[in-house]
């Protein structure tokens, strides 16, 4: 069963640190990941806190995350 319409939570903060970690600046994590900058910062400020499962996975593969829950956004405990 596919769901076309899943998306990934992504944690825009740790996306950025990483990222940083990795030595890319914004434009070029984009340029490696085939997107613009502006969605890429979008997605690091938390202004699209959700993402295709498919860019989720390009995403930790770029960064060399193996563990694809490293990304995800951790909800707080109610």
């Amino acid at each position: 069963m596919t769901y076309e319409h899943a998306s990934v939570e992504i944690d825009g903060t740790k996306l950025r640190r990483l990222r940083k970690d990795a030595g890319l600046n914004v434009v070029q994590l984009a340029d490696k990941l085939g997107i613009s900058f502006s969605y890429l910062a979008a997605i690091e400020r938390g202004d699209r806190p959700t993402v295709p499962p498919a860019r989720y996975i390009t995403i930790c593969d770029a960064l060399g995350i193996e563990d694809r829950t490293t990304l995800h956004k951790m909800r707080a405990a109610a």
